[in-house]
């Protein structure tokens, strides 16, 4: 029997609160699984389960626009989780706790294979409004968010498995079970690290931060080097996403395990307050709306001061063939910006959701840079994301110019983190340090 149990006291003492998260395994239906929430706040009249939970939607009512509104409750095999969409009017949020009496409040709901976020929205009628600021977002502190700082991330993770019984379809297989945790041998590393970034005014100054994942057996044989990738997160998130939001790391040693890639490095960096250009964004304040900075602006602050840094202190390779940069959303705009205008760093290129824009490569930018063509690209996209006309534009150029490439399509995906898992496995599983120009027979 799978039981993974999640048992945090919250010691915020303004509101006196402790919480638990509980995946059980039912062996009945809808999903197979169910999860007791318990949270306990004498003050609180009444606690929401936000930031990250979503309803559910199937392929028969789902467009780029629109979507269903199901309850976990009413889960059937096939549906998936979107992030997006006008709720219908006199929709309720399925994800109500009640009271049990003496402060005690408990949320019991199944839930089909995925990574899910959480935090407590204490008596909080429009999530938006409800942040740590305000004091009505609570995360666990028992099972603290992956952050350099505090105030980094704003919600805390668990999974749930797949069952074959209740969610198997033969239309969409949502299977995450390529981000349980490894077989233990294969299990690497992960930290946050700090590195001299003049200019940079987060987490202090001159000072930036990146997310690291660290294979099984890093430093143990002298003298050895590592393929390395570099995996950005996207607009309003940091370098400690990947991991706190996608478990990144756990997909990674799966990737290793089951033989689809060597051994990797992974850096996950952090582009916003690379310097004072801009104002100072954090996530868990209310300065979410801090301005992006270009992706041209990235690159150069990353070839100045990150990538001479990862070279100098970790153990990396120092070829274009064992480097590979990729990224969500506008980290997939980042990494056709690294593509691009810094051709002869890399080999490997993975644009997940990349939110890119016209123009795009040309005759003329392959006859000034010819190595454009040589290079290994995958670009990934969700059936439902809103990114989906851009993918196909830059899948388009690419094909007009008889660039080779990679593509998928996420079946059950929109813009979000079940969607970005499936491209960073298949990434792994297809494309990454794989033999190119990709041919039919690649990936085969």
């Amino acid at each position: 029997m799978f039981f993974h149990r999640l048992l945090g006291l919250l010691a915020l003492c303004s509101l006196r609160a402790s919480a638990s998260v509980t995946v059980r395994k039912t062996n009945k239906g809808p999903t197979g699984y169910e999860v007791d929430f318990k949270y306990t706040n004498v003050t609180a009249s009444r606690v929401l389960i936000g930031s990250g939970l979503q309803a559910f939607s199937d392929q028969f009512h789902t467009t780029l626009e629109s979507r269903a509104w199901y309850s976990p409750r009413d889960y059937k095999p096939g549906d998936f989780y979107v992030s997006f969409g006008r709720m219908d009017d006199g929709y309720e949020w399925p994800y109500e706790m009640v009271t049990e009496g003496d402060g005690l409040w408990t949320f019991t709901t199944p839930l089909p294979s995925g990574i899910y976020t959480y935090a407590y929205l204490v008596d909080c009628n429009y999530a938006p409004n409800c942040s740590i600021d305000t004091g009505q977002l609570v995360i666990d502190p028992d099972l603290l968010p992956f952050q350099n700082v505090k105030g980094d991330q704003v919600a805390s993770s668990f999974q749930v498995p797949f069952d074959e019984r209740f969610q198997g379809t033969d239309d969409i297989t949502a299977n995450f079970d390529y981000a349980l945790p490894a077989p233990r041998k294969y299990r690497g590393t992960v930290k946050s690290v700090n590195y001299t970034s003049p200019g940079s005014i987060h987490p202090e100054p001159d000072v930036h931060h990146f997310g690291l994942y660290l294979p099984a057996g890093y430093g143990e044989e002298e003298g050895k080097k590592y393929p390395l990738l570099y995996l950005s997160h996207g607009a309003g998130g940091n370098g400690n996403d990947w991991e706190n939001l996608g478990r990144m790391s756990s997909i990674v040693d799966n990737l290793i395990a089951e033989g689809h890639i060597a051994p990797t490095v992974v850096v996950m960096p952090s582009f916003y307050n690379l310097d004072d250009s801009l104002p100072r964004f954090i996530m868990g304040n209310r300065s979410a709306t801090a301005p992006l900075p270009t992706s041209q602006h990235i690159r150069e602050n990353y070839q100045k001061y990150l990538f001479p840094w990862v070279e100098q202190h970790l153990d990396v390779c120092d070829e274009p063939s064992c480097r590979a940069f990729a990224g969500l959303s506008w980290g997939g705009r980042l990494t056709y910006e690294m593509y691009v205008n810094a051709t002869d760093y890399f080999d490997y290129f993975g644009m997940f959701s990349p939110a890119t824009d016209k123009p795009y490569v040309d005759e003329a930018a392959l006859a000034a840079n010819p190595a454009l063509s040589k290079k290994g690209i995958f670009v990934a996209y969700g059936l439902y994301d809103f990114v989906f006309d851009s993918g196909r534009d830059l899948q388009s150029a690419l094909g007009a110019l008889d660039i080779k490439f990679l593509s998928r399509v996420t079946p059950f995906g929109g813009h979000y983190w079940n969607t970005w898992q499936d491209e960073l496995w298949w990434f792994g599983v297809k494309a990454l340090w794989k033999p190119f120009p990709y041919t039919a027979r690649t990936g085969r």
